[in-house]
């Protein structure tokens, strides 16, 4: 059932939200940063210094087919319902789900996956030609290994991720001049294709996403809402893009792929093919947090709820703690594709959108708007700044 508005949550997965309460007091973030990272961070060591995901069983992720929100025409209301139903139950619980029937067809995927591999295996030298460009606080391009650390972002000590990326905006034949520019390699072939006709896609899916997650959000709270209200919300915003790398490796006690972190934006769509993504949980007895690993499911997608979505929710929706750790199988090289949305931000604003708590009649907002633009780059500026500062 739903929890009341002054309880903390009752979910075991560890949350940004359960950060914030202190003594059954509700303290909003929007001027205490530290207190919230150390609880945040508390968690995260307690989870590093527990046992391996592999000795535990996998995280409950459920499984989702949504094609009845991509091919409406061919799906009854019960199938809707029953579609809004599964997502409110994940979103509360983990923030966490795969979805199939997602309309992404699979030849494109295996031809993107082919020329990233490509890109990332390639010298250096010619890597570095396709360097990453700070845009308007966002990147695009290429970022070398071990520049980006997710540990500063959260304000504690820790070593640089141990991966590379390529990061990706709207193309300019997707009305996206107004965005800045992609960066491609010139020595992978039919790469440009790849990469844009995949965002075209997984840009139609965000928005499915987002009236499936609204009509969510509606129920959850007992309003009307218009089915494209958060699609609404984030204009003129856009979707990043950003293809990881983590090359083989030897197991290290000291460092994983990418820190304990939450994920910025409304929510992630997230490509990966192989195992390593690993969520904060309570353990069964609810005595300490452990890392566990999210099922990787052939032909799907892991959808989880970023802390847009989750203020949006006033922390109904829960924005999960999580980590890439690779050390586990880190005797191949492993690449997965996050889909950030609302993380391109336009060059020059006209608009400035915000994230507003939509509460349930006589409910009171739990945070102040935020600023979606202050808040990114704020956080990338962190990120990009720690790895340089690690000499990277």
């Amino acid at each position: 059932g739903k929890s009341s508005a002054k309880q903390p949550p009752t979910n075991s997965v560890f949350t940004m939200a359960s950060a914030n309460y202190v003594e059954k007091e509700h303290k909003p973030v929007d001027g205490g940063h530290r207190e919230m990272w150390q609880k945040v961070n508390a968690a995260v060591t307690e989870a590093n210094a527990g046992p391996s995901s592999t000795s535990l069983p996998l995280a409950p992720v459920p499984e989702i087919d949504i094609s009845c929100f991509v091919l409406p025409e061919q799906a009854s209301e019960a199938d809707r319902k029953m579609v809004i139903e599964q997502v409110l139950v994940a979103s509360q619980a983990q923030g966490f789900m795969n979805i199939v029937g997602h309309g992404v067809p699979q030849a494109l995927v295996d031809r993107l996956l082919c020329a990233l591999a490509t890109f990332f295996e390639s010298p250096v030298e010619l890597k570095q030609r396709c360097v990453a460009k700070s845009m308007n606080g966002t990147q695009r391009g290429y970022t070398a290994f071990r520049v980006e650390n997710h540990n500063a972002v959260l304000g504690r000590p820790g070593p640089p991720d141990r991966r590379e990326t390529y990061t990706f905006g709207p193309a300019e034949h997707l009305d996206g001049s107004a965005f800045g520019e992609n960066t491609y390699p010139d020595f992978v072939e039919r790469f440009q294709q790849c990469i844009d006709e995949y965002y075209a896609e997984v840009e139609r899916l965000e928005k499915v996403m987002l009236e499936i997650f609204t009509l969510a959000l509606a129920k959850a709270t007992g309003n009307s809402l218009d089915p494209q209200y958060l699609l609404h919300q984030i204009r003129p915003n856009r979707g990043l893009m950003k293809a990881c790398w983590y090359p083989a490796c030897e197991p290290s006690c000291q460092e994983v792929g990418v820190s304990g972190h939450t994920d910025w934006g409304p929510l992630t769509i997230l490509l990966t093919t192989s195992p390593g993504l690993e969520v904060c949980m309570k353990s069964q007895d609810e005595e300490t947090h452990q890392w566990r690993s999210v099922p990787v499911v052939p032909g799907a997608f892991t959808i989880n709820v970023g802390d847009m979505l989750a203020r949006w929710s006033n922390d109904r929706f829960v924005s999960c703690v999580h980590r890439v750790n690779t050390n586990n199988f880190c005797q191949s090289s492993r690449i997965s594709i996050p889909y950030f949305s609302t993380q391109i931000l336009p060059l020059s604003a006209k608009d400035e959108p915000t994230v507003g708590c939509v509460c349930a009649n006589g409910e009171e907002p739990k945070y102040k708007p935020l600023s979606i633009r202050d808040y990114l780059q704020r956080n990338f500026s962190q990120l990009q700044q720690a790895g340089r500062n690690a000499g990277a």
